[in-house]
């Protein structure tokens, strides 16, 4: 049987393949690479067997995939890496007003929405757009960008040219995770490892599971860290400093306070989706107490 993991070649999902390639040569296992909104697509489509997929995702498709415990991408806070970025000094004045969505997530994207929604209570216009900061910025009011990019662009923080009636100049910048953390105290669950039901039992066999949580445990080292921030800078164009402190703020293993954070997003996202909370399963299946 051949099976596929799915990377993406963000910054922040470092640590997870630190070492990975190399614990599961071999094996006969392939890698294939893409933003998450393609991981997304692809493993409910079943063309990779597992990979690091946003959060809402592995609860939408929770009758296809279990979810590894003790792995995801988190934060506590500003996240740095999923932002707003607005010509709007308060978000409530959004309301009404077009947003653009990047096409790169789905988790980041419902977290707007639910943060406009309960937060700030506003009804924007949403527009899915390619993830682009000045062309987004050129036809909308605010603009949500993830990732490296949203790295770089905050980072550099340069000003804009606005749409029609709009000066432009230097947007203002909101940290989604930052926004989340002052409404409900809780961290943020981003994204999960979740693998297909069908050929769960088959990875494990080969050891990819165990492959995958030592590379994660070298990986989330802070010499590791710091390693991976000074070897990517120079890719970003960014300084090594900004880089080590994003990846150390970064949290990679899924505790109890993340759970209860990541409950509380999927019920208020998916509230009217008929999801709940028992439905998602975790490999092995166990309870883990939130």
């Amino acid at each position: 049987m051949s099976l596929t993991i799915g990377l993406i070649d963000y910054l922040n999902t470092m640590p997870f393949h630190y070492d990975l390639a190399a614990r599961l040569q071999g094996t006969g296992v392939n890698f294939e690479r893409g933003v998450p909104s393609a991981l997304n697509h692809a493993l409910a489509a079943g063309s990779v067997d597992l990979a690091p997929i946003s959060a809402i995702e592995a609860a939408r498709n929770a009758d296809e995939v279990v979810v590894l415990p003790n792995l995801s991408i988190a934060s506590f806070g500003a996240v740095k890496t999923v932002l707003l970025f607005s010509w709007a000094s308060d978000i409530r004045d959004l309301d009404g007003q077009s947003i653009a969505l990047t096409n790169h997530s789905a988790t980041s994207v419902a977290l707007l929405k639910v943060l406009c929604r309960e937060r700030y209570g506003i009804t924007p216009n949403f527009t899915t757009t390619p993830q682009h900061l000045p062309s987004m910025l050129a036809e909308h009011q605010g603009a949500l960008v993830i990732g490296d990019d949203a790295l770089v662009e905050s980072a550099h923080h340069r000003a804009l040219s606005g749409p029609h009636g709009v000066a432009g100049g230097l947007p203002y910048i909101y940290d989604l995770g930052d926004e989340w953390l002052k409404m409900t105290g809780l961290p943020f669950v981003f994204a999960l490892w979740a693998a297909r039901r069908d050929t769960a039992s088959a990875m494990n066999e080969v050891g990819v599971f165990d492959a995958l949580y030592a590379s994660t445990a070298v990986g989330t080292t802070d010499a590791a860290r710091e390693e991976l921030a000074d070897a990517y800078a120079p890719k970003l164009e960014l300084p090594v400093g900004v880089c080590r402190r994003y990846l150390r703020d970064l949290r990679y293993d899924l505790t109890n306070d993340d759970l209860a954070g990541l409950k509380l997003f999927l019920e208020l996202s998916l509230k009217d989706e008929g999801f709940t909370w028992d439905k998602l399963e975790f490999w092995p299946a166990r309870e883990l107490a939130i």
